[in-house]
């Protein structure tokens, strides 16, 4: 599926994990198209969801047959029309700081997420499949993390398949002086970057703001179809991403990536 289609989850490598280009001659867009430039940030603006996280733990029952039994039978359950997009991630071993797996959600708004959450507690149904299969995969939404979000990537780019994925978060935190108006404007060019530098690999990309406390000012999320696509992107983004790179770099500072594997768990338009 889209996952961001119109709803469309290192940067070093820190802007690195992206999937572009062998055209080595169309370089990076120049500033002084600021037409351009100016659409875009609208554009990265105003696509924006409400995404949360929950932190799991796989259980003695967990497997792999035993997984997608439980999120089958999750999708057979009464799921709330505000939710897009839910998907699973895994942390990749000697490549991520968290050892606990991630289950995400994408909400139409923050209200509607927590009016759903009231149902989903409210439902026996939905409450039985949980104490069911906390063996198999064991979420704590007693904590939940919350990120306003947008998936600026261009349709010409955008992932579409997602029942498999590999993914990298990267958490960062604005330099003196520099915050969302200049990040939206990195963004911007690099979604023209990528039109300009394409390798014809899938990719998309995603902007995590938290909400409350975090010690990341954002989150850059980049999701690849395959771990081969992702290297293919960062030897790309180091030979030909240089001057853009420098400007992001500029911005923001930014951690390693955490890399994951990841599965689409649910998707509305396909419910």
């Amino acid at each position: 599926m889209d996952r961001h289609k119109n709803l469309v989850l290192h940067l070093i490598l820190v802007f690195g994990l992206v999937s572009c280009a062998d055209n080595k001659n169309d370089g990076v867009l120049k500033l002084e198209d600021k037409n351009i430039v100016e659409d875009s940030i609208e554009t990265v603006q105003t696509d924006r969801f409400f995404n949360e996280f929950l932190s799991c733990t796989p259980g003695s029952d967990h497997s792999e047959e035993n997984l997608k039994t439980m999120i089958a039978e999750f999708n057979a359950l009464a799921i709330s029309d505000e939710i897009a997009w839910i998907g699973g991630y895994a942390p990749v071993e000697g490549k991520n700081q968290n050892a606990n797996w991630w289950w995400e959600i994408q909400w139409t708004s923050q209200q509607a997420a927590e009016s759903g959450w009231e149902e989903w507690r409210a439902d026996e149904a939905g409450q039985r499949w949980s104490e069911k299969f906390t063996g198999v995969l064991d979420c704590d939404d007693s904590e939940i993390f919350s990120y306003t979000t947008q998936f600026p990537a261009p349709d010409t780019i955008a992932l579409e398949d997602w029942d498999s994925f590999a993914a990298a978060e990267i958490a960062c935190n604005f330099n003196d002086g520099k915050s969302k108006v200049d990040l939206d404007a990195n963004v911007a060019e690099f979604a023209h970057w990528l039109e300009s530098n394409g390798t014809g690999t899938r990719f998309a990309y995603g902007i995590y703001m938290p909400i409350g406390e975090d010690p990341a000012d954002f989150y850059w999320f980049n999701w690849h179809p395959n771990f081969e696509a992702m290297a293919s992107g960062n030897t790309n983004w180091e030979a030909n991403g240089a001057e853009l790179a420098a400007k992001l770099a500029d911005t923001a500072t930014c951690a390693d990536p955490n890399i994951y594997t990841g599965a689409e768990y649910y998707a509305a338009e396909e419910s």
